[in-house]
């Protein structure tokens, strides 16, 4: 019985004080399986993020166990992940089914306790089975896919499209897979980090470098000249949300997904010149049983993503790898009773 505890900013305590039963009808009982580490956790351990009161259990990429649930019985035994928004259903974003925007949102892990701590209950309608074929190192990427897939769903480019991604982090990473592997489009990904770029390019993404005039340079003579028909923003670096106008296409679309820090000045002449549409992107809504399928038919190789494996136990040093920002660490897991390493 462990629980992740982020004390303060850089002060993370594992402990065992966990000891839950559940009380209501609609509360699963659940396991830890594997989690995810993602910008979040970060921001939440660096202390940046805005959202996040101390001390607070962190975690809300979850695959987990069902140990007991009496409102839905044919989850217990199986493998499911969690959706970690909790939302008002009353505000107007609820009201017009888009949840995702809830004015009142909370996440676990961020606004609200998250899921690595052992045992844990959630609401049972939070939880979406796992499909038997797919592995767990696949599942635990559920919730970052649904990220991503919901901002391909609102970018919604057309097969044979050229699109470009800012950040060839977890996001940007699932966000390009999803483009060549399910849209049919080419996706051009844009990271300052050769061993990222060279990822996205086993991943069967172009990968380019650079800023300003030598960035448009190089995704014009890509497009000849046509420039990119989508623009995915992964990164939330004002820089790059400022060079998503550039390299825009004519009548383009220009996604947002990235949180930057603050507003960020963006070229309104060319936005109106080219009439992009800019559209924002958050969290996601109604995507997991898509997300379980695209996971089923092998569109993310989720070998590719996981480049480092933790203990529950060892999340101090997780995070601490994940804020020094070693150029190998894409995603870092945490498993119960899992062997430290790569």
């Amino acid at each position: 019985m462990t629980r992740v505890v982020l004390e303060r900013p850089g002060v993370v305590e594992v402990d065992g004080d966990v000891n839950v039963r559940p009380s209501h009808p609609d509360e699963a009982l659940v396991r830890l399986r594997l989690g995810g580490l993602c910008g979040s956790d970060l921001a939440a351990y660096r202390g940046t993020s805005p959202h996040v009161r101390y001390p607070r259990v962190l975690g809300h990429e979850l695959l987990v166990d069902v140990l007991t649930c009496r409102s839905r019985p044919e989850l217990c035994g199986k493998r499911a992940i969690v959706d970690p928004m909790i939302r008002c259903g009353r505000c107007r974003a609820c009201r017009l089914g888009r949840y995702n925007a809830c004015e009142y949102l909370q996440v676990m892990g961020v606004h609200v306790d998250g899921g690595f701590q052992d045992p844990w209950l959630v609401r049972a309608d939070s939880l979406f089975t796992v499909p038997d074929t797919v592995p767990d190192n696949a599942a635990v990427l559920a919730e970052p896919l649904a990220v991503a897939f919901h901002a391909v769903q609102r970018g919604a480019p057309k097969a044979g499209s050229t699109c470009v991604v800012f950040g060839a982090g977890a996001i940007g990473l699932l966000i390009s897979q999803l483009l060549v592997r399910a849209r049919g489009c080419r996706a051009i990904v844009v990271d300052v980090n050769e061993t990222r770029r060279r990822i996205a390019r086993e991943l069967g993404c172009a990968a380019v470098s650079g800023t300003g005039t030598a960035l448009v340079d190089v995704v014009s003579e890509m497009t000849n000249g046509e420039m990119a028909d989508v623009v995915f923003e992964a990164t939330g670096n004002e820089l790059c949300t400022a060079m998503t106008t550039a390299v825009a296409s004519y009548a383009g679309r220009i996604v947002l997904v990235g949180w930057n820090r603050g507003p960020v000045e963006i070229d309104t002449v060319t936005l109106m010149r080219k009439e992009v549409d800019v559209l924002g992107s958050r969290n996601s809504r109604d995507a997991f049983p898509a997300v379980m399928r695209l996971l089923e038919d092998g569109v993310v190789n989720a070998d590719a993503m996981i480049t480092h494996r933790f203990a529950v136990t060892e999340a101090p040093e997780a995070l601490r790898l994940l804020d020094v920002g070693v150029e190998q660490a894409l995603k870092i897991v945490l498993a119960p009773d899992h062997e430290p390493g790569l």
